[in-house]
């Protein structure tokens, strides 16, 4: 593929990503801007379109019809009816640990390994953020984004030591992290909400990186449902587990 075609697609990729991690944030002024706006939804239907995928291009037309017809207070409602507010809905959490349901020491490594990826790039989740947590899908959705455009910006300035780096990176990322989950969170969400926006967007969510993950030769050992039950490091992290130990809590750095 020539290199201008491939930044395009890259770009559209990009796009894409950062169109769904919005999303799948709490709603907030951005989002129902950017919903209204139409010539930015417009564009994403552009990249959809940029990708060749006609079942992305369906799916993204029931996300938009379902933004048209959707009040914003009813929207955070939903959000939070589905998600949780003040505290997480077990049954269809937006976290990664949440959804693997593995033991204590697992999680804390895969927290260590998630920040690594993040950090490897110079990225920073603030601590005070509990909402939007390093194992949150929109943050995950939003790395990929960055990955991505990252990519094409090496590809356009002929750096391919980094383009390299970030290709190499996301296709780990795909293959440790959100990909393994993010099937099992898109049926959580339908289970939970049947119908409306946020059954449209985790759809259109899962579609979208299984057909990114087609495309880059990566595949995920896949979790197939939800796990369930509060993770153990949330329970360590507020006193409650026999199991806690500092050691628990180190970083380790990817890259």
């Amino acid at each position: 593929m020539p290199n201008q075609k491939k930044v395009e697609r890259l770009l559209a990729l990009s796009h894409t990503y950062r169109f769904l991690s919005i999303c799948l944030f709490e709603p907030d002024k951005e989002l129902l801007e950017l919903l209204s706006d139409k010539d930015y939804m417009d564009e994403v239907e552009s990249c959809l379109v940029e990708i060749g995928n006609d079942k992305l291009s369906e799916f993204f037309g029931h996300v938009r019809k379902e933004s048209q017809h959707t009040a914003p207070e009813v929207l955070l409602e939903q959000y939070r009816d589905t998600f949780g507010s003040t505290t997480v809905a077990t049954d269809c959490p937006p976290y990664e640990m949440y959804v693997s349901g593995s033991h204590i020491f697992q999680q804390t490594q895969d927290l260590a390994d998630i920040s690594g990826f993040y950090r490897a790039f110079g990225l920073e989740v603030s601590e005070d953020d509990t909402a939007n947590r390093w194992d949150h899908i929109a943050v995950q959705l939003e790395f990929l984004h960055f990955l991505t455009y990252k990519q094409a910006f090496a590809i356009e300035n002929h750096s391919d030591e980094e383009q390299q780096t970030c290709l190499m990176a996301k296709k780990k990322f795909l293959n440790t992290h959100i990909g393994r989950w993010i099937q099992a969170f898109a049926r959580a969400v339908e289970r939970k909400s049947p119908a409306g926006f946020y059954r449209q967007v985790a759809k259109l969510a899962n579609d979208f990186v299984h057909i990114d993950m087609e495309n880059l030769g990566v595949s995920a050992e896949e979790i197939d449902e939800l796990q369930g039950g509060e993770p153990d490091y949330l329970q360590r992290l507020e006193g409650k587990s026999a199991m806690a130990c500092d050691a628990c809590t180190d970083e380790e750095y990817y890259g």
